[in-house]
């Protein structure tokens, strides 16, 4: 019997989306944003302070994609405060449709360059299913610096869904539960309200203040 890691996956999905992509006339893109707090699985990320964002993606015409994001995590805090001042991904995955329902499976890496903790470092192995503007996606923790984390086997789901209203605004709903092994389950709801550039969003977790959010994006 052949045993392959959650790691080993990552690596060769990584791996074989470079190698099919060189035969294939590849299409970069990118993305800027700005957002009043960034918020993450329903808890901020930025310290409730402003954030500002940006990647590049490479759709490789076939089914697979990468792309990198920076996002900052927020400025007003101590001098002596040695937490990251921006988190950086890597990501790479691969879709395709069965019988009308979308199917991607992809390996994201979360990075947290110049923190003074050098265990935070942590990676997501997921596959998500859509069919029309509903999806449900199923994260699974790949591994992390922190051995203690890596050992918990992290899992998130989420479900999602987006209801045009007209041709300007859009609704979406989201509800996510993540559990670890040695922790009670959380969950986080969002509602948002999208015209143009814009959105506004109303985001809650477990035990934590309910969260307005104003964000603007553009992709170019």
């Amino acid at each position: 019997m052949i045993i392959i890691s959650k790691k080993s996956m990552a690596t060769a999905l990584l791996a074989t989306s470079m190698l099919t992509g060189v035969a294939s006339a590849a299409e970069i893109s990118g993305n800027v944003g700005a957002t009043t707090d960034y918020i993450w699985r329903g808890q901020t990320q930025s310290f409730g302070d402003a954030s500002l964002s940006g990647g590049l993606d490479i759709d490789f015409g076939n089914g697979f994609a990468a792309g990198t994001w920076i996002g900052s995590l927020g400025g007003n805090r101590d001098a002596d405060d040695d937490s990251a001042n921006y988190e950086a991904d890597l990501y790479a995955s691969y879709a395709t449709e069965v019988s009308g329902v979308g199917v991607e499976l992809g390996y994201i890496s979360y990075m947290y360059p110049g923190a003074a903790d050098s265990t935070l470092d942590f990676a997501d192995i997921y596959v998500s299913a859509s069919y029309g503007s509903a999806s449900l996606s199923y994260y699974i923790l790949a591994s992390a610096e922190d051995d203690a984390v890596d050992a918990e086997e992290g899992t998130y789901v989420s479900v999602d869904y987006e209801y045009a209203l007209n041709d300007e605004l859009t609704v979406s709903l989201h509800y996510g539960v993540e559990d670890f092994e040695v922790a009670d389950s959380d969950e986080d709801t969002s509602i948002s309200l999208s015209k143009g550039d814009m959105t506004f969003t109303v985001s809650s977790d477990e035990g934590d203040d309910t969260r307005a959010i104003i964000s603007w994006g553009q992709s170019f």
